[in-house]
């Protein structure tokens, strides 16, 4: 039977090989905070388009509200907002899927910044990535 979080996505997740850590709010429709509370969760991977997450609490899927999330991603602080579009349970911990909302708004950021998390994980990936772009220039 396949999974929510392994349903075929339209962009790539990078997966956090370490994890990052982030800080939760949730909000109303409007983004006014719900409660003052900040529940701390681990990012598991991330795109453009959204994230997954682990977290002991059991939140609802529903749009009726959003989850912010306070990242630092590649060095940079990003405020992330969406909505928890799935839940699994993952022993005493939930598993949550988030689509980013609005869904374009950090698009370009996150681009960029995915990438240069890539390369930070992955510093073999740099030097495929030169020797590309060596092929690439001297065939144009």
């Amino acid at each position: 039977m396949e999974t929510n979080s392994e349903l075929q996505r339209a962009f790539f997740r990078m997966r956090l090989n370490e994890g990052i850590k982030a800080e939760m709010r949730l909000l109303d429709p409007l983004g006014l905070l719900l409660s003052r509370n900040v529940a701390h969760v681990l990012l598991l991977n991330i795109s453009q388009e959204g994230l997954c997450f682990l977290s002991g609490l059991k939140l609802p899927v529903d749009k009726g509200y959003l989850v912010d999330f306070q990242i630092t991603l590649s060095g940079v602080s990003l405020q992330l907002r969406g909505h928890i579009v799935w839940r699994e349970q993952r022993d005493n911990q939930f598993e949550y899927g988030v689509a980013f909302h609005p869904p374009n708004r950090m698009k370009p950021i996150m681009i960029r910044l995915l990438n240069q998390e890539m390369l930070r994980q992955s510093p073999n990936q740099l030097k495929i990535h030169q020797l590309y772009r060596k092929l690439r220039s001297r065939s144009t």
